[in-house]
């Protein structure tokens, strides 16, 4: 019978992610309900919580919970591929990841859409800068994970996904400007294919990350974070 170890707090703390995709899913569902005449098929999600949009506010204490949720996530998956000595391209792409969810989180809150993003202001124009950086931020990240993982013994399966998502959030981010560009009033929809691959993506991993229990003989030389404590020996 295969021994089942139990998790420890840093792998309990990777559901964080699931969490944090399904306070943000929340958020959008809420908010069309609410907003009365909206559409998600071509308006944009931050047009939800943006300046003079109805429940704003109440809108944003959700995108809060929800930037909170992700950067704690963002900061276990690094943690827990330390501790997994997962590839070093991988490593990299969760430092990428942290600063991701940290521009989100902070950049958003100081600089929210104003009328709908149809005047070319200072607030909005930092809005932009804001979501340009989360998208190169978000690309950067997320293949450097995938090819990361595709590198790393028991990790291959989750590094496919983790690239597929990638390609995806490639194509539909160069849809939006196309989209908006030509008037074709399919933004939102775009948007969403975008964005909700990336929570798909983050609940995936979370749950891997959750779940996954590695052989002992592994060869991953399995470290305490904090600690010089190591796991046995390394094995051939």
């Amino acid at each position: 019978m295969r021994e089942r170890r139990s998790k420890g707090l840093l792998q309990k703390a990777a559901i964080l992610g699931a969490a944090s995709a399904m306070v943000y899913v929340l958020h959008v569902v809420i908010g069309g309900i609410l907003w009365d005449g909206y559409s998600h098929i071509e308006q944009t999600i931050s047009e939800l919580t943006g300046s003079g949009a109805p429940y704003a506010g109440e809108l944003r204490i959700l995108t809060v919970l929800y930037g909170v949720l992700a950067l704690a996530f963002s900061v276990v998956v690094y943690m827990l591929f330390e501790k997994y000595n997962v590839h070093k391209t991988a490593r990299l792409g969760s430092i990428l990841l942290v600063l991701m969810h940290f521009t989100s989180l902070f950049g958003y809150a100081l600089f929210p859409l104003e009328d709908n993003g149809a005047v070319l202001n200072t607030n909005n124009m930092m809005h932009l800068a804001v979501t340009a950086a989360i998208v190169i931020l978000t690309i950067a990240a997320i293949f450097s994970i995938g090819i990361g993982l595709m590198k790393t013994k028991y990790f291959k399966a989750i590094g496919v996904f983790t690239l597929i998502c990638g390609i995806v959030l490639v194509l539909s981010g160069a849809g939006t400007p196309f989209v908006l560009s030509n008037g074709i009033p399919i933004a939102g929809l775009v948007e969403r294919i975008n964005i909700f691959t990336l929570q798909l993506w983050i609940f995936v991993l979370s749950i891997f990350l959750y779940k996954v229990q590695l052989p002992k003989k592994a060869g991953l030389d399995l470290k305490r974070m904090g600690l010089v404590d190591v796991y046995g020996e390394n094995y051939k």
